[in-house]
């Protein structure tokens, strides 16, 4: 027979091993900020760590001083109700990737499991096994889509703080690292003079206004004045949608040769079309066509961004102004195209070395003659 008591209470069970339970009943919350009652059983200690049944209650005590009133809700219906709620706020390709990031990777571990029973360690212990079989690239899309949900659900009172903040990712990952290639003049024609239009014609475009794939497959004449074009739309996914930010909405001039050989390609809406008279589709046109050319000319290419890659490391060699190529790239901060997206080499370093050598091992030659 189990007697109630206000503090919960304790019993002793077990055939070769006793060990204390405890039963008290706690106030969790409902999603709407409702109050109420559960029971809930833990397991205290053996015997032999908890002699009596005053030291039972001790440690059953102690459950009550740390208890607070949680949240009763699952991860997926978190989820469920953040995305309907943050969802609309965000870009369509933003959410898309975030809802791809839940699905692969994190609702098979954590949809089933209480949110106020997610913590640091449980998020830890999920990159790590995840890190055995993705990219660095991958798990940091874990770790924003986590960050999003549970500081969502720590601004709505469901939680007392967001278990994911300042977490680190594992040093150690696996899946496929993308390598960056800085082509030269002679491999750009070289790749264009293989390939059929439009994607000799897209690859040109591509090398010579560092687009990204998705804005330039979204180009269409009406947006031309001249010889110029204005950029304001993307491509991703097979929708249509805005660029990424307002620094991507920009004017670019574009040479009046290769506006003539665009012009070429077809009198479609779309300057770079399929047989069909839709927008190429970039993945098809990089796995069938590009990639396969690059490699019969011995050049690893990694994709589409290496050439607004290379685009941004000839213009930083020949001095254009950190400002003018953020603004020719469409970047919001003028420090990442010299972050990430500059590949300085061993060319780059000879100058200044040899500089410093020079007057270095000049005033010693002066030394040595001297004495």
């Amino acid at each position: 027979m189990l007697f109630r008591y206000q503090r919960g209470y304790v019993y002793l069970t077990g055939k070769k091993v006793k060990v204390w339970y405890g039963m008290f009943r706690e106030d969790v919350r409902t999603p709407e900020g409702q109050v109420r009652r559960r029971q809930r059983h833990v397991r205290l200690g053996t015997r032999g760590e908890l002699p009596t049944r005053s030291a039972a209650r001790s440690r059953l005590a102690e459950f009550f001083r740390s208890s607070t009133p949680t949240t009763e809700m699952n991860f997926r219906e978190l989820v469920e109700r953040w995305q309907k709620a943050v969802g609309p706020t965000m870009k369509t390709t933003t959410l898309r990737h975030y809802r791809n990031a839940l699905r692969a990777y994190v609702l098979p571990t954590f949809a089933d499991r209480k949110i106020a029973n997610i913590n640091r360690e449980d998020i830890q212990a999920l990159l790590a096994a995840q890190a055995k079989k993705y990219s660095r690239s991958a798990l940091r899309s874990m770790r924003v889509v986590l960050s999003l949900t549970l500081g969502w659900a720590s601004d709505c009172g469901w939680l007392e703080k967001n278990p994911c903040t300042r977490i680190k990712l594992p040093q150690q990952t696996g899946g496929r690292m993308v390598t960056r290639t800085i082509l030269t003049t002679k491999q750009v024609i070289a790749i264009a003079a293989e390939l059929e239009e439009p994607y000799a014609t897209l690859v040109l475009f591509l090398a010579t206004s560092g687009l990204r794939i998705g804005e330039a497959i979204a180009i269409k004449w009406s947006d031309f004045d001249g010889n110029e074009i204005r950029i304001s739309r993307r491509i991703c996914g097979g929708d249509v949608d805005s660029v990424k930010t307002e620094s991507s909405v920009r004017r670019l001039p574009v040479d009046s040769a290769l506006v003539s050989r665009m012009r070429k390609l077809g009198t479609t809406d779309w300057v770079f079309c399929s047989r069909e008279g839709t927008p190429v589709n970039p993945g098809n046109a990089l796995k069938r066509y590009v990639r396969p050319t690059a490699a019969k000319l011995g050049i690893l290419l990694g994709g589409w961004h290496d050439f607004r890659h290379t685009l941004t490391t000839t213009m930083r060699r020949s001095g254009v102004h950190p400002k003018v190529i953020s603004g020719i790239l469409g970047h919001s901060r003028v420090d990442l195209a010299m972050n990430v997206y500059d590949h300085p080499d061993v060319e780059d370093f000879k100058q200044p070395l040899s500089l410093v050598a020079e007057d270095l091992l000049r005033n010693v030659t002066k030394n040595e003659a001297a004495g």
